[in-house]
């Protein structure tokens, strides 16, 4: 348990580390030579799928998965409490994060309203912290199951994939999503660190009641 301290601490830092480059420019070329290869194979239906996975990533998307894991029995035990946590932490500090770097979004082909400030993308956070959590959470309860890497793999290519929407729909540069990831893993890697001491300490404190 002791040597897992200090991994929420490792895309914290490099969360910090990408924002000072952000702030000093030095990603701007790299965001606009990534924003360039994204949109090369623009078409009707990418934008449409876009727009589907970004619709999916929003906080309605999230809210819908949130109530399903509380709906449903083999994840209302393991799985509900933890996410909800996160899912209540990520939003707060992405609010706090933007009003600190206030950082304007791309002055580009913009495919979707959105408003608000840039860095980090909400939608990479919220959806970082949800899926990588999930996969954490996955491979604590469904250790013998092998259809976990099948939902872990599900969970990480939602993760990629709406990133990826938000710099094609242009109201995100790559450095906002990277940023977002960042944050977001950060917050799932504290979130499943509490959860789990939490469940040992609760199943101490059973163990003493049960002992004579």
């Amino acid at each position: 348990m002791n040597k897992r301290l200090g991994l929420p601490l490792i895309p914290a830092l490099l969360f910090v580390a990408l924002a000072l480059a952000v702030q000093a420019g030095l990603t701007a070329s790299a965001e606009a030579w990534v924003y360039e290869r994204v949109i090369r194979l623009m078409s009707p239906f990418l934008t449409s799928l876009c727009k589907a996975l970004s619709a999916i990533g929003s906080k309605y998307g999230i809210i819908t998965i949130c109530l399903l894991l509380a709906a449903l029995p083999v994840t209302r035990k393991n799985m509900a409490l933890p996410v909800w946590a996160a899912m209540a932490l990520s939003p707060l500090a992405n609010h706090a994060l933007k009003g600190l770097f206030a950082r304007e979004r791309p002055d580009i082909l913009r495919l979707v309203g959105e408003s608000g400030y840039s860095f980090p993308s909400g939608h990479a956070m919220n959806n970082a912290a949800l899926y990588a959590l999930l996969i954490l959470l996955i491979f604590s309860s469904m250790r013998n199951q092998p259809g976990k890497y099948a939902l872990a793999a599900l969970c990480l290519a939602l993760t990629l994939a709406i990133g990826y929407s938000r710099i094609y729909l242009g109201v995100h540069y790559a450095g906002d999503v990277l940023a977002g990831w960042l944050a977001g893993l950060s917050i799932a890697l504290a979130i499943d660190l509490a959860w789990d001491r939490w469940q040992a300490g609760r199943d101490r404190r059973a163990a003493g009641e049960k002992a004579p």
